[in-house]
């Protein structure tokens, strides 16, 4: 819910204290931008009302780049001229605005009546340009406010971004998606639509009730135009502090998500509730890849969204939202309901840490400090248990346990702070920080008014505590968190290790509480009373915390010493190292069975032949059989020195396993692996098969991981899909060592199927799918009519075929063609060579004209065998 304008009093515009000027004030085009002049012309003397209409507009974009055109459409009532001021925000001197245009005398309509779809509840207004704007190249990128003003005085606003996509470090996403959902121009009572029920009027929609499902970018917003007050006090905080900082919106992000990886940290200011599966993959995407983010207000990505281009075919002008999953007409991960909820389940705290838990409608809760030696509170005086007032509110976030945490190497809740809900229930609201495994740094302010405390101008409650707790958050993104007093270190490794054997020594500088200071930035030097222990070098910590390897080597009790000799920090370590392994035992059984379990033992050994019980070391197994099937254990220890394991191979004859750990050490075992008993026949040939032709082929029986079973000696029974006289299969044999070379004549050409079955066990069965050429052409066949009229044309076809009825395909013979009838004007086909388009029959024409019949010869040139001859009856055309 959008909060009013209500009267400013001038002098709130440049109080405020603020924390000191960061490093990041260089001559960035922020800080050149506010050394010019501000004004305070952009505050409304004179506001008009969504009810009588007196002036309102829109832009045909929310954002634009210099030399870019935007269109500006407004209705004035009655009609009248108008002009339009527009402004950069900014600081400014404390002005918080920049005058960049003042177009006079612009011709003003009473445009057409935006009224919604009566399915969706859409309000599209369509009206017609008023002006377009080209934006001049000297406009710096940030939030442009126009200020319309009818020739009677009255007031609105027109809001848009102008966009550099530059690669500065900070980029401000401006929420325009939250504001369109809770638009309902016009708010006359009677006929505007938001996405919510309580601000919605008119028909019901396909929601169910009054609000709308889809809502529209071409439009109005409703009121007094301006519905980004939230961001205003952030806005001119940010620029005093002269942080180098990039404007755009979340259409933006949905649009161009991948842009958010040229900066060092995305910011999410305003109302930010309504985000598309676009923006959240892209922003998600980005922590991943080590880009910060920061939510400096509540319920940041609660709703999912959908974008529509608009009637006019503009993408990206129309949201969708229906919020209830049984409506949606798209189900998946783009339904639009809360994104914590079915079908989407992607909590908003596994994004930004803690996620929209309750609103109050009393007013605002204090801040209440938890974690107050984090670095983010460096040198702002902050307890546990202090209060900033008046800043947790309207909606608060939490953490909420039955939903999972983000992905974090750290996670720390940064307040608790109690309220009294709408419903009268007491709750709190956390804010949080965490470091995603990237290394970048996500911030969730968990309330809506965390920019109240960084500037005066609005509220009047800013408070240096909260400012530089934000600059120390910006800063952090910038150059990484400010150095964390460390008052020790502490260092664990495990009591017993095998000499050789590499291990693990933890270390942590920790602060006088014991937390891990995870600013801490200083160089740990390792030494140990072993000379001959490998240890790591000089090292820095990650946020506090380091993980190492070291080696010790020799026998008995000995120390590892971990210190920052310039910071004043050590402290020991005791580790009692047992007698080195020297050599690992492998041991199995001679022969095995393909896919029949079987176990290995692996002892570890030392110089003496003596298991060594103190063995530490990860054992990996391997195996030179790589077939599927084969099941090797996972990477273990040795529990007191020895363990057997479980083995699976597949592949038959000689294979071998090994054992070998991280020092090393490493054994080797051949066994003899048998095949299984066979449960299939499988059948192969390197022959093309020819009708009549006798071909080879083999039979084998194999188990299921292909391995011949010699052992087998089955009878075996063919049959073949090719019933034809003159099929020839094998006997019934008796397979040698489990296999058999064969032979087989099949006479039908095309697919045909020899199938072999055990002669006892149908189940052992296999095929062999052949495709059998025809033979070579043994006969011609001439097909022609019976009867012809005397001079008519007819079709005649000849055919080949071989010894058993198959068309001779590759017949390529010359066949002419001769005819008893004696006239000159008789027409039978010339000589004709057949081609492999063919396929062993063609079709030709021929005219006779000789009653009362005539034959019709044909036959290859070179093989007089090949011949046919038909008789025609001709009778005279009537």
């Amino acid at each position: 819910m959008k909060r009013p304008v209500i009267a400013v009093v001038l002098a709130l515009l440049v109080t405020g204290a603020v924390a000191g000027r960061p490093a990041a004030a260089e001559d960035n085009p922020i800080v050149l931008e506010n050394q010019h002049a501000g004004s305070v012309g952009w505050l409304p003397t004179h506001l008009g009302d969504d009810t009588s209409g007196q002036i309102k507009g829109y832009w045909s974009a929310v954002s634009v780049k210099p030399g870019e055109a935007i269109t500006l459409r407004v209705s004035v009532n009655p009609a009248q001229s108008f002009s339009l001021d527009i402004y950069r925000l900014g600081w400014y001197q404390g002005m918080g605005g920049r005058l960049r245009l003042h177009v006079d005398s612009l011709i003003g309509i009473t445009q057409a009546a935006c009224t919604p779809d009566p399915t969706t509840g859409m309000i599209d207004c369509g009206w017609i340009p008023s002006y377009v704007l080209t934006v001049p190249s000297d406009w710096t990128s940030g939030v442009y406010l126009g200020l319309l003003t009818n020739a009677a005085g009255f007031q609105n606003f027109v809001i848009f971004v102008v966009r550099d996509d530059r690669p500065a470090p900070f980029l401000y996403q401006q929420s325009i998606n939250t504001d369109e959902a809770y638009n309902n121009y016009p708010n006359d009572g009677a006929t505007g639509k938001s996405l919510y029920t309580y601000n919605s009027y008119g028909p019901n929609t396909v929601s169910g009730d009054a609000r709308a499902v889809k809502v529209s970018f071409d439009r109005p917003y409703a009121n007094y135009g301006f519905a980004q007050v939230d961001e205003i006090e952030f806005i001119r905080w940010i620029e005093r502090m002269g942080y180098d900082v990039t404007y755009s919106t979340d259409v933006d992000t949905h649009t161009n998500g991948a842009a958010l990886r040229n900066h060092r940290a995305l910011l999410s200011v305003g109302h930010d509730e309504y985000w598309s599966k676009e923006m959240r993959d892209a922003a998600e995407g980005a922590r991943d890849a080590g880009v910060n983010l920061a939510f400096f207000s509540s319920d940041p990505s609660e709703v999912q969204v959908r974008f529509e281009a608009s009637a006019a075919g503009v993408a990206n002008r129309v949201m969708v939202c229906y919020k209830d999953a049984a409506i949606d007409p798209v189900q998946g991960p783009t339904t639009t309901v809360k994104w914590r909820n079915p079908p989407v389940n992607r909590p908003e705290q596994t994004m930004a840490g803690i996620q929209v838990a309750s609103m109050s409608t009393t007013g605002n809760a204090d801040y209440v400090v938890t974690n107050s030696s984090h670095w983010i509170y460096t040198g702002t005086g902050f307890h546990d248990g202090d209060r900033v007032p008046g800043i947790v509110g309207y909606e608060m976030d939490r953490v909420f346990d039955q939903y999972p945490a983000p992905s974090a190497t750290s996670f720390t809740l940064l307040s608790h702070s109690p309220y009294i809900d709408y419903r009268g229930v007491a709750e709190y609201a956390n804010s949080s920080i965490y470091q995603a495994p990237s290394g970048a740094w996500v911030f969730a302010s968990g309330t809506m008014s965390w920019s109240y405390a960084l500037d005066g101008f609005w509220h009047g409650l800013a408070d240096a505590r909260i400012q530089r707790t934000t600059a120390n958050l910006l800063d952090a993104f910038l150059y990484g968190p400010p150095a964390a007093p460390a008052d020790h270190l502490v260092a664990t490794a495990p009591a017993a290790v095998g000499a050789g054997v590499p291990f693990t020594i933890d270390v942590t500088a920790a602060d006088s509480s014991g937390a891990a200071a995870a600013g801490y930035r200083g160089t740990v030097h390792f030494s140990s009373t072993d000379a001959a222990a490998a240890l790591p070098p000089d090292s820095t910590l990650n946020a506090g915390h380091g993980s190492f390897s070291a080696t010790l080597a020799t026998s008995g009790p000995q120390t590892i010493t971990v210190s920052d000799a310039a910071n004043s920090l050590s402290t020991t370590v005791a580790v009692t190292v047992d007698a080195r392994a020297t050599s690992l035992g492998l041991s199995a059984p001679a022969t095995a069975t393909a896919g029949a379990g079987f176990s290995v033992s692996v002892t570890a050994k030392d110089a003496a032949g003596n298991t060594v019980t103190a063995y530490g070391a990860t054992i990996h197994f391997g195996t030179s059989d790589t077939s599927a099937g084969v099941v090797l254990p996972p990477d273990s220890t040795l529990p007191g020195g020895q363990g057997t394991f479980p083995v699976t191979l597949a592949r038959s004859g000689s294979q071998t396993v090994t054992v070998s750990d991280t020092s090393g050490l490493t054994a080797t075992v051949t066994v003899d692996v048998r095949a299984a008993s066979a449960n299939r026949l499988v059948l192969a040939t390197t022959a093309s098969p020819v009708a009549g032709v006798s071909f080879p082929f083999t039979v084998m029986a194999q188990d299921q991981f292909g391995n011949t079973d010699t052992a087998y000696a089955g009878t075996v029974r063919f049959t073949s899909t090719d019933t034809s006289a003159g099929v020839v299969l094998p006997p019934n044999p008796t397979l040698a060592s489990g296999q058999a070379m064969l032979q087989a004549t099949l006479t039908k050409s095309g697919a045909q199927t020899i199938t072999a079955t055990d002669a006892a066990t149908a189940s052992i069965a296999g095929d062999l799918r052949v495709t059998v050429a025809p033979g070579a052409a043994a006969t011609m066949s001439l097909d022609a009519p019976g009867s012809a009229k005397v001079g008519q044309s007819f079709n005649i076809t000849v055919t080949l075929k071989d010894p058993f009825g198959n068309v001779a395909t590759g017949y390529r013979g010359t066949v002419h063609f001769t005819t008893s009838d004696p006239l000159p004007t008789a027409v039978v086909p010339t000589d004709h060579t057949f081609t492999i388009a063919d396929a062993g029959t063609s079709s030709f024409s021929a005219t006779l004209w000789t009653p009362p019949s005539q034959t019709i010869t044909v036959k290859d040139t070179t093989n007089a065998a090949l011949t046919d001859t038909r008789r025609i009856a001709l009778s005279l055309l009537l």
